[in-house]
């Protein structure tokens, strides 16, 4: 059974290395989050300490 899942987040593709993504897997579990909710937060983690540190500057 397929669930449709209305959000306003959009869809990318990522390829991995396989050991990356055992790696990111087991410590979504760790962290009780999904995989994908997992990466979204070490992105904007990764974003914030980019804008703190001058490398990326807000329009």
């Amino acid at each position: 059974m397929m669930l449709s899942v209305v959000t306003a987040k959009k869809r990318i593709s990522l390829y991995l290395d396989e050991a990356l993504k055992s790696d990111l897997e087991r410590l979504a579990k760790i962290r009780k989050r999904s995989l994908s909710n997992l990466i979204e937060v070490l992105c904007e983690e990764e974003l914030e300490r980019a804008r703190n540190n001058g490398e990326l500057k807000d329009a």
